[in-house]
Formats: C-alpha cells, structure tokens, sequence
C-alpha cells in the first residue's frame, strides 16, 4: 500500500535532503524469547506489530492450523492474527501532529517503515503531540513515562534488599530518588555533586573511614610495621545510579576501582541516552539497567549498531503503534515493543513494562 503524507513540498526534499547524512538503523522486528516459539514456524516477530503485510497474515493462518499449540497459547495468536487483519482492512489512518513537533522527521521514517495508508493532519494549535522529550515525559494512549517505567523497574529489583542499597543521584533525578526512598524506607542516599569522582567513590564506600582507622591504630604502636588494603563498607550491596547520562562514564569505573565486584551496580536509563555505538554498552558489564528485550535481542544479532537517540526514537515507534491499534478498533494487544512490553486495552492507557538486564559483553562481541 502507498503512504500518504499530506506534507508541503519544502518539507519533503529537507527530509530527502537529511535521510541522505542520516546513519542507517535496522529496526526489523523482534524475535522473543517467547514460549510461543517452541513448536513450528517461528511466529513470534509478529508481536512486535511492525509487518502487516498479508504474508504476515497467512504465516499466522498457517502456524494456527498446523501447530499443536496449548489452548492459552491457541488464544494469543488468534488473537493477533484477528488483529493484524483489522489493521490491514484499514482503509485510512491519520495521525495529528503538531506542526512544531521536532521529531517530525523520526516519524515520517516509523510511517514509512509500517507501509500502511497513514496520513498526517498538521496542527498548528495542538500542543498535545509536540513531543519535545519523548523519554522523559508521559506521552498520549502512555499510563507512564519511560522514566517512570524503568524506576519501577528498580524498585522491583530491590524489594527485600533496601537496608544494603544506596542510591547516588545527581541533582536532575532527585524526584526519583525521592520516590525510592519513600518507598523504601530503609535506602540510603548521597547526592554526587563532586568535581573529582575518584574522591567522591573513595568517601561514598567508606574508604576514607578504613585509612582513618587504620591511622589510629599505626598511632598506638607507631613501631610496628602493619599491611594495609582499605576496605570498603560492608553494609552495602546494591548501589543505585540516578546520574547524568555523560556521569556514569566516571562514576561507576571510580566505584568499580574501589569496590571491585564487591557490589551489584543498578543504573537507571538515563545511561543509554548519549551512548553513540552498542561498543559502549561494555563500560557497563555485568551491571543492571532497565533495558528493552527489543533492543538488546537486536543488538545480539546485529541488527543495531548505533543507539544514537534510539530511546527516542523506540518512544515514537510504540506511539504510533497505539495510535494504529486505537484506530483499527482492536480491543487487547500484547505487543513486544522498543521500549518494553506493553499492554493496550481499548479505552485505558497502555501499561509498559521494562526488564532490569545485566549487561553482557557477548551482546557485542560474539
């Protein structure tokens, strides 16, 4: 089917003009983990709503009448088959944006990519779908932001541990650091404001307590020669970073060099926003970030190379899919999406869902 984008002329050839300079993405769609994948042709791509075509279709028809699938199972899959046949009897989406939405380029390339009839309504007035941080903040047919959904995705990971978890947190999050803490009473915190992260790591561990310590016991028997390695506290597992994107560069090597694998470092999102190449994913091996089975499947495979402003734009690719789904009449969708799973019910907001993943070198080296 041919797109249909009402756009001036101008608009056009500037996007032209910069697909030409822009870096290639390959965001084809996700391959789960999902038992569904268990027996026969692998069908499961298709939850990530992103092929509507009719071969899509008839591979569903197939699996449904050839496989031996349990009843819940049985379910799923029909009732995405039903689904992707009501998107396709679509005969026209519009979508409404505002004229001065600055993603406008990002999105014609999610129209383009989805091959379905959508045009879109420019609206002058409409600060609704401005979309001016699509991370950051709660967008439309969305419960929650992506922030939100990955705080909670800590939480999660926390509950029964919150007595040995500190959090250090730069200014910008200390709404979210205020919201662990409420909920955990028993969390710890440290604000990072320092200009040398390796005196700031050697305070926050408590090395600075052992040398001190250590100084009053040389001081007793000033004679005797004594083998030192500072230790660093023990009260202390999980270690929470709410930091700048450009921080965590610092902070947790600082933190690392200090307190080795002694604890479990736990980073929020914000530590995928300015990463340019997945190579960069290794400064955070083996610790914990909230991060989209979409992405680092895509990533294991090869599929993605860069996550320059992939946040923002997986952001804008599940938008679109709710606005195809509301459109469509569809009622339920389990959808494998960039930003995690989501649930869409017709007539509530879609919930998300982010998995906390320890970061493996394997995603980019093998």
């Amino acid at each position: 089917m041919k797109l249909r984008v009402n756009i001036v002329i101008a608009f056009i050839a500037a996007v032209i003009l910069a697909s030409c300079s822009s870096a290639t993405i390959n965001y084809s769609n996700e391959v789960s983990k999902s038992k569904r994948a268990s027996e026969g042709k692998d069908i499961t791509k298709y939850f990530s709503y992103e092929d509507f075509s009719t071969g899509a279709l008839e591979d569903l028809d197939r699996h449904i009448l050839n496989s031996k699938l349990q009843v819940g199972e049985t379910k799923e899959i029909k009732n995405l088959r039903d689904n992707v046949r009501k998107i396709l009897s679509k005969k026209k989406f519009t979508i409404d944006l505002s004229s001065s939405n600055i993603h406008s380029f990002e999105l014609i390339k999610l129209i383009y990519k989805f091959d379905l009839p959508i045009s879109i309504r420019w609206n002058q007035s409409d600060k609704k779908y401005i979309f001016q941080r699509p991370v950051t903040e709660k967008i439309s047919g969305f419960c929650s932001s992506i922030y939100e959904d990955a705080q909670k995705a800590i939480s999660k990971k926390i509950i029964g541990s919150e007595l040995s978890t500190l959090i250090i947190y730069s200014p910008r999050y200390a709404n979210i650091q205020g919201l662990l803490s409420k909920q955990f009473i028993g969390v710890q915190s440290i604000q990072f404001n320092a200009v040398n992260e390796q005196e700031f790591a050697s305070k926050a561990l408590g090395i600075d307590r052992s040398k001190e310590r250590f100084k009053k016991i040389v001081t007793l028997n000033p004679n005797q020669k004594l083998e030192f390695s500072p230790r660093s506290r023990g009260d202390i597992k999980n270690i929470i970073l709410l930091l700048e994107p450009d921080q965590y560069k610092s902070v947790l090597p600082a933190l690392r060099y200090y307190g080795g694998k002694k604890f479990q470092y736990i980073n929020f999102i914000s530590s995928l926003e300015n990463l340019d190449s997945v190579n960069q994913l290794l400064d955070f091996e083996n610790s914990l970030i909230p991060f989209p089975p979409y992405l680092s499947k895509k990533i294991q495979n090869k599929e993605i190379f860069s996550l320059e402003n992939l946040m923002q734009y997986s952001m804008l690719n599940d938008w679109l899919i709710i606005e195809i789904m509301k459109q469509s009449g569809i009622q339920n969708a389990d959808i494998v999406g960039m930003t995690g799973s989501l649930k869409y019910q017709r007539g509530s907001c879609t919930q998300r869902d982010i998995p906390m993943q320890v970061i493996n070198s394997t995603w980019v080296t093998s």
